[in-house]
C-alpha cells in the first residue's frame, strides 16, 4: 500500500481493515443458491445451445397458456451459467459469485492505491458499506452480471476523470461494455441511465466547474463513446424491440404492480428492515456529505459526481433490486473525495489519529459483526450459513415426481417452478414458474388460488393429477389436506406432493423425504415439523425436532425449539385425552408466538369445561369456558358454553338473593348481561353456518326469551382419536 511522509495513517490500519472486509464478505455471502431463477435461466441456456438460437421459445416449458411474444434477452449470461454448471457444478457457481464480489473490492482498492489512501481506515469503511449494500446483487443469476458491469463502468469513468489527455481511449470501453451488458441482463437500462446522467454532469462541469471536467480533447471522445453506448443497446437479437419492450415495463403502473414481488419493495418498507439497507443509506449519505463539505464552493462542484450519486441514491430507496447500482458510484466517489484530503480526516496529532481511527475501526467491526451474526443466526427465508440449494427449490420432491409420477400432469406453486422446470423438463412440463412474464394473462387467477380463494374453480380451469406445493403456501396446503379429492403421496424438506384421489399411491403409504433431521434452516424445519404434527406423523416430527436441537444453537433459536417441543407434547397429550397436560404445553407454545396453537388449545379448554360441568364443579367449568373464549373469541363452542354457564350461575344467584343483596331499583337492565351477548353472538354465527346446530340454536333462543329453566347441557367437541402409541391411533369409545 502506498504511503507518503505526510500521511498520518500507518499501513497496518489499511491491512487490518481490508482483512475485516474480506472476512465479512466471505461469511456474509456463504449461503446457498437463493431462489429458483438460476434454474430456469440455465434451462434457457440449455435450450439456446441445443436449438442453435439466441431467442428462446417461452411456451415450451409449461403446459399452461404462456405468452410467447415477451422479449427477454439474457442469452449471454444464461449460456455462461449453464456451461459453468456443466463444468464445475455448484462449487463453480459459488466461486463465481465470490469472484464477482471480489471484483468490486478490487476496484475500490485499485482506486485507493492510485490515490494513495489505502492506509486510511475510512477507505475500508466505505468499501465495507459498498459490500453490504450489494446484497441484492449476490444472487447467482444474470443480475450479478449487472453488478460487475456497473462496477467496471464506474471504474472506467473515474479513470477517465483522473488520467488527463491520455485517457481518451478508455471512452470507447463504454459501448463495448454496453454490448455485453444488453445481452446479459435487463439491468443495462440502469447502466445506460448512469452514462446519460454522467454525460449531463460533465456538460455542466465544462460550463460551470472546468477544473472538475476532463480535458476538451478527452471530452469529445467521451461524448462519442456515450453516443455509441446509446446505439449499443440495440445490438441484440431483438434489435430495437428489446428496449421498446423493456423501458415501458419499468415505468408507471407496471412498476407498482410488481410490488407484490419482494425484490421490487422499497428499501424503506418496514418488512425489509432486517436487511439494514436504511442504515447503509444514511451512513453512505453522511460520509459523502462530510467528504464534500469543503468542496461546496462555486467552480469546485463536480456535477457528474453529484448528479450520479443523487440519481442512484434515489433508485436505492425505490427498490431492493436497484440497491447495488449505487454501491460502486458511492464507493469510488467517496474514495476520490477522501484523496482530496479534508482536514478533519487527516489529523496531525497522534492522539487525534488514534481517536479517529479507533472510531472508524469500531464502526467497521460493528457492521461486520452484525453481518456475520445475520448470516449465522438470522438467515433470510429458506437460506442458511453454508452452501447448497435453498429450500425454495424442491430437490427431493422433484426427484420423487420424476421417478414415480412423470406420467401425470403436474401442478406447482409459483416459487417452486424454477427448479422443477430445470429438473423435469423436457420429460415433464411445469404449471407456472418465476419467469412471470409468460403468465400475465392469468396471473391474477393464480394469485386468488394461491391465497386460498376460488381454489376449486381454478382446479377445474387447470386440471392436474399431481400438485407440488411448498410449505409456505399454508392456505393451499390446508385446502389439499382437507379435500376429499386429494391425498398426500410424499413430503420432503421443501414441499408436499399431493395426487388426485383416483391415482394409486406409490407404496400405498405416505413417505417422507430423506434427511428430514438434517434441515439447515430453522424456519424451514418448523414448517416441516408443523406439517408432520398436523398429519400425525409423530416419527418424522420427532426426527425434525431432534435435528433442530442438534443443529441450531443460536440464542433466538432455543425459544423456537422449546415452542416446537411444547407443540408436540401438547398435541400428543391432546390425542391421549390428557387435556390438562395439553393445556400446560399449548399455553407455553402460545406464549412462544412461533407456532399458532389456538384452535387445539381452545378444544382442550372446551373439553375441560364440559368435564368440570359434568362433575358439578361450576366455577372451574366457567373458568375453562372463559379461557377457551379468550383464546378463540369467535369459536361457537366457546360462545355457547360460556353463555350457558354464565346464564345458569346468574339464575342460581338470583334464587339465592336476599333483599339486602338485590340490586337497587332502577339499576337492573341498564346493560345486557354478558351471557346474553355471548348467546346472541352464537345464534347469529350458527344461523350463518352451512350445517346449523339446530338443537343448540333452539336451546340458546329459549334461554334468551326466558323459556328455559334448569341446568342446561353443554356442547362438547368431538373427542380426538385415542392415541395408543406414537405409531397409530385407535378410536376411543
Amino acid at each position: 500500500m502506498n504511503q507518503t511522509s505526510n500521511v498520518p495513517w500507518h499501513r497496518a490500519w489499511g491491512w487490518s481493515l481490508a482483512l475485516l472486509v474480506l472476512l465479512t464478505l466471505g461469511v456474509r455471502f456463504a449461503e446457498p443458491v437463493r431462489d429458483g431463477d438460476l434454474w430456469w435461466q440455465m434451462a434457457y441456456g440449455h435450450y439456446l445451445i441445443e436449438h442453435h438460437t439466441l431467442i428462446p421459445d417461452h411456451t415450451v416449458f409449461t403446459w399452461t397458456p404462456a405468452d410467447g411474444s415477451a422479449v427477454y434477452c439474457a442469452w449471454l449470461s444464461e449460456i455462461f451459467f449453464y456451461l459453468l454448471y456443466q463444468a464445475g457444478g455448484l462449487p463453480a457457481l459459488f466461486a463465481f459469485r465470490y469472484l464477482c464480489l471480489l471484483i468490486f473490492v478490487l476496484a475500490v482498492w485499485l482506486q485507493a492505491r492510485r490515490l494513495g489512501v489505502t492506509g486510511h481506515p475510512l477507505t475500508w469503511l466505505i468499501c465495507l458499506l459498498g459490500v453490504l449494500m450489494s446484497q441484492s446483487a449476490a444472487y447467482i443469476k444474470p443480475e450479478i452480471f449487472s453488478y460487475v458491469l456497473m462496477t467496471i463502468t464506474v471504474v472506467t469513468w473515474r479513470h477517465i476523470k483522473a488520467s488527463g489527455e491520455t485517457a481518451w481511449r478508455w471512452c470507447y470501453l463504454f459501448p463495448v461494455l454496453m454490448v455485453f451488458w444488453v445481452n446479459s441482463h435487463g439491468g443495462f437500462i440502469f447502466g445506460a441511465a448512469f452514462l446519460f446522467v454522467m454525460g449531463i454532469g460533465e456538460v455542466l462541469n465544462a460550463s460551470f466547474s472546468p477544473s472538475q471536467a476532463p480535458p476538451p480533447g478527452v471530452r469529445r471522445h467521451l461524448f462519442v463513446g456515450l453516443f455509441l453506448s446509446g446505439l449499443a443497446i440495440f445490438a441484440t437479437p431483438y434489435g430495437w424491440r428489446y428496449p421498446a419492450y423493456l423501458i415501458p415495463s419499468l415505468l408507471g403502473k407496471n412498476v407498482e404492480g410488481l410490488r407484490v414481488i419482494r425484490a421490487y419493495l422499497s428499501t424503506l418498507d418496514p418488512s425489509v428492515a432486517h436487511f439494514h439497507y436504511v442504515d447503509y443509506l444514511f451512513s453512505a449519505a453522511l460520509i459523502l456529505l462530510g467528504l464534500m463539505w469543503h468542496k461546496l464552493r462555486p467552480r469546485h462542484l463536480d456535477w457528474a459526481l453529484i448528479l450520479t450519486n443523487l440519481t442512484f441514491a434515489f433508485l436505492y430507496t425505490r427498490f431492493l433490486r436497484t440497491t447495488y447500482y449505487w454501491a460502486p458510484i458511492f464507493c469510488l466517489s467517496a474514495v476520490h473525495l477522501l484523496a482530496c484530503r479534508p482536514s478533519w480526516l487527516w489529523p496531525k496529532g497522534r492522539a487525534a489519529v488514534l481517536g479517529l481511527g479507533g472510531v472508524i475501526a469500531i464502526a467497521c467491526v460493528v457492521l461486520g459483526a452484525r453481518a456475520g451474526f445475520d448470516a449465522l443466526c438470522r438467515p433470510y427465508g429458506p437460506r442458511w450459513f453454508g452452501f447448497g440449494i435453498c429450500y425454495q427449490n424442491p430437490v427431493a420432491e422433484a426427484e420423487f415426481i420424476r421417478t414415480n409420477l412423470s406420467a401425470y400432469r403436474l401442478g406447482n406453486d409459483y416459487g417452486s417452478g424454477g427448479y422443477l422446470l430445470w429438473a423435469l423438463w423436457p420429460d415433464m412440463k411445469v404449471f407456472i414458474d418465476p419467469r412471470k412474464f409468460p403468465f400475465k394473462k392469468w396471473l391474477d387467477q393464480y394469485g386468488a388460488f394461491h391465497s386460498g380463494r376460488r381454489v376449486r374453480d381454478f382446479m377445474v380451469t387447470f386440471p392436474c393429477e399431481v400438485w407440488c406445493i411448498r410449505y409456505e403456501c399454508q392456505k393451499l396446503i390446508t385446502w389439499f389436506l382437507r379435500s376429499r379429492g386429494w391425498k398426500l403421496d410424499f413430503y420432503g424438506p421443501s414441499a408436499a406432493v399431493f395426487v388426485r384421489d383416483d391415482i394409486p399411491l406409490v407404496e400405498e403409504a405416505r413417505r417422507a423425504g430423506p434427511d428430514m433431521g438434517e434441515i439447515k434452516n430453522i424456519s424451514q424445519a418448523l414448517f416441516v415439523f408443523s406439517f408432520a404434527v398436523g398429519i400425525h406423523d409423530w416419527g418424522i416430527a420427532r426426527t425434525v425436532l431432534a435435528g433442530m436441537r442438534q443443529h441450531f444453537k443460536c440464542p433466538k433459536d432455543q425459544s423456537k425449539i422449546q415452542t416446537a417441543s411444547d407443540w408436540l407434547a401438547g398435541t400428543l397429550a391432546y390425542f391421549r385425552r390428557d387435556y390438562q397436560k395439553a393445556v400446560v404445553h399449548l399455553e407455553a407454545c402460545r406464549r412462544g408466538r412461533i407456532i399458532w396453537a389456538e384452535a387445539l388449545l381452545a378444544k382442550c379448554y372446551e373439553h375441560l369445561s364440559v368435564m368440570a360441568w359434568t362433575g358439578r364443579d361450576d366455577q372451574t367449568a366457567l373458568d375453562a369456558a372463559r379461557a377457551a373464549l379468550a383464546v378463540k373469541p369467535r369459536d361457537p363452542y366457546a360462545l355457547f358454553n360460556a353463555g350457558l354457564i354464565e346464564w345458569y350461575l346468574s339464575e342460581k344467584l338470583k334464587t339465592q338473593a336476599t333483599p339486602e343483596t338485590s340490586p337497587p331499583i332502577g339499576t337492573a337492565g341498564r346493560h345486557p348481561p354478558e351471557w346474553r351477548r355471548l348467546l346472541q353472538t352464537f345464534v347469529r354465527q350458527a344461523k350463518r353456518a352451512p350445517r346449523k346446530p339446530a338443537s343448540a340454536i333452539y336451546l340458546a333462543e329459549d334461554i334468551l326469551r326466558g323459556a328455559y329453566h334448569g341446568r342446561p347441557p353443554l356442547a362438547r367437541p368431538a373427542e380426538p382419536p385415542l392415541l395408543v402409541d406414537d405409531k397409530g391411533v385407535k378410536q376411543g369409545s
